[in-house]
This record gives C-alpha cells, structure tokens and sequence, in this order.
C-alpha cells in the first residue's frame, strides 16, 4: 500500500526540483470528533477519531534556506518563503501560512540557527473547511516533514504527545485559537478506536469502536472559512470562556476568602477546587447575575474599564444588543463535558443507542448554548434521525462544515439514500449529494517508507 502511495505522489512531483534518492513521503489523516465541541480549550476532554481522509506529501531538503510549497491542487498556487529567525506570516487564508505555523515552532523548539530549506509537494484527499481538521493536518505535515530536515526523529527528539502540543500552540500563528485536540488525535490516533484526549497535561486512551454501527459524514455544502468574520466569530468561544473564567475567579476569591488563579474551565474540575460540574454550574450562576450581560455590567464586576475588558478578553468582537450570553457558554461545556464522560462509558459497554441520544444533546447544546449550528446544520441533522441515525450532531468548529450521524450497519443503504434525496435534493436543490461518506478509521500520522 505505501509502495502504491509513493509511486502516485513521485509521479506528480516537480522533476527539477525533488531528485529520487532524497525524497521522503508522509501522510497525514483528517479527524471527525465523535463528541466534546469546544471543551478542548476550556480543558475538558473530546472523543474524536483519525479518518482515511489524509494528506499525502513529498519533500526534498534544499541547499539554500528557501521553502518552495506546490500542491496539486490548483486553488493553491506555489508558495516560498526564506526559513529564517523572523518568519511574517502571509495574508489571512494563504495556505503557506500553516505551513511557516509548524516550522516557527520547531525552529524555537529545536533553537534552530542554520534555518535549512526544502521543497514541499502536497496531495490531499481531505476535504478543505469541511470541519475534518485539514488546517492542522496541514501543520502537522509540516512538522514532520521540517522534523526530517532538520534530521531530529520523532520519538527520540519529541514524543508525538510533545510534538501535538507544540503544533496547537504553533498554530495560533494563523490566527486560530483552538486547544490541541485535532493535533493531538492526528499523532495518536488508532484504527478502529475513538480517541479520548484529556488535556493540560495531555493524555490520551484508546476505546474501541461499535462493530455494528457506523459512523456517516455528511457535508452541509456551506463553507465554515477561519477567515474573516467567520475567524471573530470561532475565537469568540475561546474569548469568552476566558472572561467567565475571570468572573468566577473574582467571585470565588471573594465567597472562599483565598487568593486563586484560573486559567480555563477545566480548572474548577481538577486541581485545587475540584468541583463537581453542578457546582461549578451553581457557582456560575452566582458569579454571573443573569442570562446577558453587557460590557459596562461586566466590567464593573471585575472592577475595570470597558477597555481593559476588550484589551484582555473580547478584542473588537461587537457586542450583542441583548448582552453577552456568558451563562449559556459555560452550560454547553460543563455538560458537553458530562455527554463526553458518558460516552467513553456508552463505548466501553457497547451501547450505541445511549451514544447516540448523547450526540443528539450536544447538537442541541451546540446550536443553542454555543450558538454555533446553522440551519443548514440543523436540518441535515433532523433528516439524518428521521431516516436511520439513532445520533447526528454538528462536527467540528460550527458555522457550517459537516454532521457526523451514528447509523446501524443495516440501515447504511436506507440512511445514505434518503440524505441525497431529502437534503442534497430536496433541500438544497442539487442534483446529487456532496460528500458524504462512511468513517473509514486508520493509524496516526506516519512517514512512508
């Protein structure tokens, strides 16, 4: 099988530029993430899985310090750029930007002075903002490909639960502010499992799949771009769970009479609080006198300025005439994080049907705790129930990007046809439907030999 994949990519590659006794080849899978959307950041845990949707790479090292990327596909044009001390990042969306992401990280990682170049051809069969992780799958074939160059080894040099950390943390250089769960589950996925990731420190546990059920991708068809508007509204999550954290850090000093430090959700779960999640529930609704609250409000909570609110926490994110919804945030993580607990026990005991009625919750919670769903979403998510999914739910960021539904092995035919015909068809008025697939799992990202 790799022998086949090699043979593909080298027949595709630029002959001027990548000589065969010095190519190397890797591949990278995407992931769809079972259940846990947007606990990862807040430092609870998620359950998503490695898909064989992969980006599949060559790479040559260069006697000058150029990086010269090419990718098959003709949306993105070739790209170089000087390795060097202080690389600047591209305009927002240019894919060179993930990219220089994982080769900053590893130049400080490594203390790289000598900035060595390389030659980068990509081929991909992974969906792009699709909510399938092809961004920091991206990062990590950068990663291992500059990991080659600079002739570190993984495993020896970096363990793949160091290198998943520093990637999330690298990737924050394309403007993105998620918490390591995508690159966590690319280097350490396994086929045939779910991977639940606990964060802050990182570990991982391996849990076997249903054998009598599937997991089924269908793509919504609307584009969920980390660019633009679409990038304020995905950093909101993150920002906004930061500022809940400020409330009841200053409420919870004040009711406990003892100075606290709390840097995400995860915080009152684990370490010196350990709370249990009604009472970090109860302690929000303290610390949070109402459902919406405005900045002024907030601020005088805190005892700042409205400009140290936004200086710290909200940048220029416009707020809503209601207020903000600061409750409703912290609700869909403490129970997302309870749905993914029992999951991992659903899995454990071979229960599809309590699985599946949990994804249902976190699409409802999603769409309007977190208030990332569309109505695309929405839609595709309700036809997928009514035809064979015992569980739908939106996955990945939100804002559009695909659904992942739990279906019986017998009702795949039944379940498929009736989405190309009610969503594809009817709903959006295609005349097929658009990519939807049955989760194929496979191993973590490797080289190929």
């Amino acid at each position: 099988m790799s022998n086949t994949l090699t043979t593909m990519i080298f027949e595709k590659l630029p002959e001027h530029l990548f000589q065969s006794d010095k190519v190397g080849f890797c591949r990278v899978p995407g992931r769809v993430n079972l259940i846990g959307e947007h606990t990862d950041y807040n430092g609870f845990s998620v359950l998503p899985v490695t898909i064989k949707k992969e980006v599949h790479c060559a790479f040559s090292p260069r006697k000058d310090n150029e990086i010269h990327l090419f990718n098959e596909d003709p949306r993105f044009q070739h790209r170089s750029f000087l390795n060097a001390m202080d690389i600047s990042p591209s305009p927002t969306g240019s894919w060179d930007n993930y990219i220089k992401a994982g080769v900053i990280a590893l130049n400080k990682k490594f203390k790289v002075r000598t900035f060595p170049g390389f030659n980068l051809f990509i081929n991909s069969t992974l969906p792009i903002a699709t909510g399938l992780s092809s961004s920091s799958a991206l990062v990590i074939t950068a990663s291992l490909v500059y990991l080659k160059i600079l002739g570190k080894e993984l495993g020896r040099d970096i363990s793949r639960l160091e290198l998943a950390e520093l990637m999330a943390e690298g990737e924050h250089f394309v403007g993105t502010r998620g918490g390591g769960m995508d690159q966590t589950v690319i280097l350490n996925g396994e086929e045939g499992h779910a991977c639940k990731i606990d964060f802050f420190p990182i570990r991982t546990s391996l849990l076997p799949l249903f054998n009598d059920h599937v997991f089924i991708i269908c793509d919504s068809t609307i584009r969920a771009q980390k660019t633009g508007a679409c990038l304020n509204r995905y950093n909101a999550g993150p920002r906004l769970c930061s500022l809940v954290c400020a409330l009841m850090e200053r409420f919870l000093q004040r009711e406990i009479d003892e100075p606290l430090q709390i840097r995400r959700l995860g915080d009152f779960w684990t370490g010196k609080l350990c709370l249990t999640y009604d009472e970090i529930l109860d302690y929000a609704e303290r610390a949070i006198p109402k459902e919406y609250i405005g900045l002024k409000e907030i601020a005088s909570l805190l005892n700042m300025s409205t400009q140290e609110i936004r200086q710290l926490w909200i940048g220029e994110m416009e707020e809503p005439e209601k207020g903000f919804p600061l409750r409703a945030r912290i609700r869909h993580v403490i129970t997302e994080q309870r749905r993914v607990e029992l999951s991992r026990d659903a899995l454990l005991a071979n229960d599809a049907y309590t699985f599946g009625k949990l994804m249902n919750e976190s699409h409802q919670s999603c769409a309007e705790n977190y208030e990332i769903s569309i109505p695309e979403l929405d839609m595709l998510t309700q036809i997928a129930r009514k035809y064979g999914a015992i569980g739908s739910r939106l996955t990945g960021a939100g804002f559009g990007g695909c659904t992942v539904s739990l279906v019986p092995c017998e009702k795949i035919d039944y379940f498929m046809e009736n989405i190309e015909k009610q969503y594809y068809q009817k709903y959006l008025g295609l005349s097929s439907a658009q990519g939807m697939f049955v989760v194929e799992t496979c191993p973590s990202a490797s080289y190929i030999n």
